[in-house]
């Protein structure tokens, strides 16, 4: 199977002249061919991406239901936590449940449901608490500490990377 190779055209700042980059690059130092001035420029990796494909927008008719939030817009969803009629654009898609926006804010920060807080056992705190709190008993506390470590090693908790040396 052939992968098709993608170029993406950035224009130098100076003449305007297109510049062709043909293979995903961090920053791209080069000179112009037409004005021979330096050409430095960061090169974000979306650029070589497919695009994003849109969501078709279907209008409701005058004999179709409207959605609550986007009257033009055809209702498609039903909000699991208020029962509002919602379209495609207007859903949060949460775990294994459809809601609207007011909903999700509702949830999560005046009901404080547990499925809607943002949750993350950070085992590797857990671990070093482990060693540097309990450093008297370390002969016992050092091996719960690895064993914690190698259970819990490739699962990922949370939203934001975290060093795998920690």
């Amino acid at each position: 199977m052939e992968t098709e190779s993608r170029e993406a055209l950035i224009q130098c700042p100076i003449c305007r002249n297109l510049l062709t980059v043909n293979r995903e690059v961090e920053t791209l130092e080069d000179r112009c061919p037409v004005c021979g001035s330096s050409v430095n420029i960061r090169v974000f990796p979306r650029l070589f991406r497919e695009p994003i494909p849109r969501l078709e927008t279907k209008w409701a008719d005058e004999s179709e239901a409207a959605c609550s939030f986007f009257p033009e817009r055809k209702a498609e969803k039903v909000c699991d936590g208020c029962g509002c009629l919602m379209s495609e654009k207007a859903t949060v898609f949460w775990g294994d449940q459809e809601v609207c926006m007011q909903c999700l804010y509702r949830f999560r920060e005046e009901d404080k449901r547990l499925e809607f807080l943002p949750k993350a056992a950070l085992n590797d705190n857990r671990a070093l608490a482990l060693v540097t709190l309990f450093a008297p008993l370390s002969l016992v506390t050092a091996p719960l500490a690895l064993i914690l470590l190698a259970r819990y090693r490739k699962e990922k908790e949370t939203m934001f990377p975290r060093g795998r040396w920690r």
